[in-house]
């Protein structure tokens, strides 16, 4: 007998101005992502993160969740990925589960190398017709013009030739791509074409994706578009990401990051025409550098990511082959080559390979510790002679996760924060809406304030103060960062920080800090030989590295020794674009990178266990925050 086809709802969502048709049983998460809805599914729909709040109307069955307060059931509230649909419903998205523009770093403080010398390149010839005294063949003949042996072309290539040299008059321009062992004619146009040269630099992030357009002539950025990785609604962090791919299959996976890369490469292609004077086409970008994490890296080529997930967290390669841009479906010209950043361990990537590379540390002779703080944090000690590295599961706190006032650095979020002598705040909002949630440059600034001003105590637990600003609550004691009625439209109750909550900070801070010292101690280095520290990514960008010294996240170390270099992974992924030398660079940073996996580590546990305080157990670790915590209290 034929299974009887499940019954289909319209499911409506008034704010959006559109409307889906699901099936009985669909969870308005899905009916979200089916309606193109971007939803702060933190944890790809496992009901686990408690963000994406909905109050649906209409015929549903919704599971209770302990991430629904009684107040918010009672006005209808439910989680989205635990309410299905029995007929159809209209219905409203509360504002902090929606994603909305993020603050993407696009930015990268990465010296460009004199001369650019990219590994693709444009040359016109002029070229003898072919006669019956002459008559070589056109490809043998096009080689003989450039001068170059040893070269070969794709059959597009051989394809399209002899009617590009005979069209022109025997007057071509030649692409040539040279990615060791092969010198390759990846193109053939008529005339003379040799003044555009284009190429891209991608950064996959786990949240975000960035694109740069690069002049391959000069080494200048034409364009630069962004956005979030539409694999986002599929789980927030990389091990959500794998176990959804593991259980529905990683073609979709591969498809999003796909996609949303052809919609940045589209963007920038269209905003090119302003400085070009026309725009260029897909085939005009002869060339493309990408970096991401090894779990993105993988994704993004199709590869299975089973094996990273569970030790001993191998990866499928560490070298990735460099492809074609028609074997990863990129939108540019087919027969470009893609230059793929190697990973050199399970949890660090090409994006960390590329940090360096962006850094110049791998060159310089002095000791520098690299810092790139994410759901992950990775870390690199050394210099010319040596790198050491190692990655830290951070945890997604300070990027939304975890902390329920927590949001990604997005509009109505608040990244800076201050606390007032009457323990009220004062606080920055980006986009300078009301607030919404807190993001992470603000939870470091809300948890050394707290401090400061004695809410908490070196534990991070939250104490009696007396004052309607710290409050007992059904799981203990919590914070009012601000009162409902200043919050943005839809806001269901106060935004508020728990003792739970500032755990998983202190937890994620701890982490972090924990990596730096085994690295030091694996390397028989200390603080006090130590140039410099590069902080990296998007994150770190934000950070208020005194406030994060004083919490004990970061080393303390003068602030003028800390630079920043924004997105690394962006910046090294167009220096290697240009540049075959730097390159070439990224195999010896590969080859003198030795890896320390820190999760079986019992120096890292020690490390970690330490860090549990603020700013550690061992206050003459951070002389300067001891100094200045005596001197407040002396001030009293």
């Amino acid at each position: 007998m034929a299974r009887e086809a499940k019954r289909r709802f319209k499911v409506t969502f008034p704010s959006d101005e559109v409307s889906v048709e699901v099936a009985e049983g669909t969870t308005l998460l899905d009916a979200c992502r089916l309606a193109e809805i971007a939803i702060d599914a933190v944890c790809g729909g496992e009901g686990k993160c408690g963000r994406c709040k909905m109050r649906p109307n209409g015929s549903f069955k919704a599971t209770p969740s302990s991430f629904i307060t009684e107040a918010e059931a009672s006005e209808g509230i439910v989680l989205g990925c635990q309410c299905y649909v029995h007929g159809d419903l209209t219905v409203e998205i509360l504002p902090r589960s929606r994603i909305g523009r993020h603050q993407i770093l696009t930015k990268s403080v990465a010296e460009i190398p004199h001369p650019i010398q990219p590994w693709v390149y444009k040359r016109f010839v002029e070229l003898p017709p072919a006669t019956i005294n002459d008559n070589i063949a056109d490809f043998e003949r096009l080689t003989r013009g450039l001068g170059t042996m040893g070269l070969c072309a794709p059959l597009e290539t051989l394809n399209e030739l002899s009617g590009a040299l005979r069209a022109s008059g025997w007057k071509v321009t030649a692409t040539i791509s040279k990615i060791e062992p092969v010198n390759e004619v990846t193109r053939v146009e008529p005339l003379d074409r040799a003044g555009t040269l284009l190429g891209i630099a991608v950064d996959i992030g786990t949240t975000t994706m960035v694109v740069d357009l690069v002049d391959l002539h000069f080494g200048s950025v034409i364009a630069t578009a962004s956005d979030y990785n539409r694999q986002t609604s599929r789980g927030e962090d990389v091990i959500s990401r794998m176990m959804y791919g593991e259980e529905k299959g990683g073609d979709e996976l591969r498809v999003l990051a796909r996609d949303t890369i052809n919609e940045l490469i589209s963007r920038v292609l269209r905003s090119a025409t302003i400085k070009l004077g026309k725009r260029p086409s897909a085939g005009d970008v002869v060339a493309a550098s990408i970096a991401g994490n090894t779990i993105m890296t993988h994704f993004f080529l199709g590869l299975d990511t089973r094996r990273i997930r569970l030790e001993p967290y191998v990866p499928v390669a560490y070298h990735m082959p460099c492809l074609k841009g028609r074997e990863v479906d990129l939108g540019i010209n087919p027969r470009a080559r893609a230059f793929i950043f190697p990973s050199r361990a399970g949890y660090v990537g090409g994006d960390v390979i590329a940090d360096v590379l962006a850094s110049g540390m791998h060159r310089s002779n002095d000791l520098t510790l690299l810092i790139d703080v994410g759901t992950n944090g990775e870390i690199v000690l050394g210099g010319k002679d040596w790198l050491a590295s190692c990655s830290c599961s951070a945890g997604p706190a300070f990027e939304g996760g975890e902390v329920s006032c927590g949001m990604r650095a997005m509009e109505g979020a608040i990244d800076k924060i201050r606390i007032n002598d009457d323990l009220t705040s004062s606080y920055h909002v980006i986009g300078g809406a009301p607030p919404v949630g807190i993001c992470g440059s603000g939870l470091i600034d809300l948890v050394a304030e707290m401090y400061a001003s004695g809410i908490i105590d070196r534990k991070a637990r939250i104490q009696e103060s007396g004052s309607k600003r710290t409050r007992a609550s059904e799981s203990g004691l919590e914070y009012v960062i601000e009162t409902k009625g200043r919050l943005g439209k839809g806001a269901s109750a106060d935004l508020v920080v728990t003792d739970a909550d500032l755990q998983n900070l202190l937890r994620t801070k701890a982490a972090v800090f924990a990596a730096c010292s085994t690295l030091l101690k694996k390397t028989d280095e200390s603080l006090d030989g130590m140039a410099g520290v590069v902080i990296a990514g998007g994150f770190g960008f934000h950070i208020d590295i005194a406030r994060a010294i004083s919490i004990g996240m970061f080393p303390d170390l003068p602030q003028e020794k800390y630079r920043f270099i924004g997105n690394g992974s962006l910046g090294g992924a167009r220096l290697a674009l240009i540049s075959a030398k730097r390159r070439r660079e990224v195999e010896d940073i590969f080859e003198k990178m030795t890896y320390f996996e820190l999760s079986v580590d019992n120096d890292f546990y020690n490390e970690f266990s330490s860090s549990l305080f603020i700013p550690h157990t061992d206050l003459s670790r951070f002389p300067s925050v001891a100094r200045n915590r005596a001197g407040r209290r002396g001030a009293r």
